[in-house]
């Protein structure tokens, strides 16, 4: 799967929040959220790219359409699949999403039966230019109001089941920003789509999560620290550990 828009709810679109948006599901934003357990349910994300759900965003009119001059630049990517830092697209209700940073680190930790491989961290500057826009992202992150423009942080990874018999993970511990100081999970801000995946024996799982980084100002953290819960079989005995904490660098 790839990253690229978050429709909102959030980015942070869920995110994050994803916190992201688009104009079509084909061409969101990965700034979205997804449910991050059963705890976290008014987190929801459709897809990385959107930064709202489609159930989330039914009271809200889905028929953004950016102006001429707002598309004129070369930085623009109508498909919402950002790539490259300073490419931007619009959402289907008028979010603007700037791709800030992006790292493909490639690093792996490994924790009992389970590798997890980090393959990219993005840094999202989503600006709610309507007033459904803010009321979608604020929506999405529970909060009153939000203040634009708002950073969402968007990772994707791999979880890798290396044990004979089918698994399913409680997704993400925790996300350090910085020296640690902020810390993302399931009831700060943060949308895991891993959270709850049953992967197949000797199988892998593609997924992603999306938090919300900063509102009003840009984030200065340099690099965030990612920690992994446990897995469980079908019987709820749990068969990995959580992780430790594996670091990445988003300059």
């Amino acid at each position: 799967m790839h990253f690229s828009r978050i429709t909102w709810l959030l980015g942070l679109s869920c995110l994050l929040v994803g916190l992201t948006g688009c104009h079509q599901q084909s061409q969101q934003s990965h700034t979205s959220f997804k449910n991050a357990s059963s705890q976290t349910s008014h987190y929801r994300a459709a897809s990385p790219d959107a930064a709202v759900t489609a159930s989330s965003s039914t009271h809200f009119k889905q028929n953004f359409h950016p102006t001429r001059a707002q598309t004129q630049s070369r930085q623009y990517v109508k498909s919402g699949n950002l790539t490259q830092k300073g490419q931007y697209t619009y959402d289907g209700v008028g979010t603007k999403l700037t791709l800030a940073r992006v790292r493909h680190p490639k690093t792996t930790i490994k924790s009992g039966a389970f590798t997890y491989q980090l393959t990219t961290v993005r840094l999202m500057r989503n600006v709610a230019e309507t007033t459904d826009a803010k009321k979608m992202a604020a929506q999405a992150l529970n909060l009153s109001t939000i203040k634009s423009p708002y950073y969402t942080l968007q990772i994707k990874f791999t979880i890798i089941n290396h044990r004979n018999q089918d698994l399913t993970t409680d997704g993400i511990k925790g996300i350090q920003l910085g020296n640690g100081t902020h810390t993302l999970n399931a009831t700060t801000q943060l949308s895991d789509a891993s959270a709850g995946k049953t992967i197949p024996a000797n199988g892998r799982l593609n997924t992603y999560a999306t938090g919300l980084a900063s509102q009003g100002k840009a984030p200065t953290f340099k690099r965030i620290k990612i920690a992994f819960a446990g897995a469980y079989t079908a019987k709820q005995k749990q068969v990995v550990p959580p992780s430790g904490w594996l670091t990445a660098q988003l300059n």
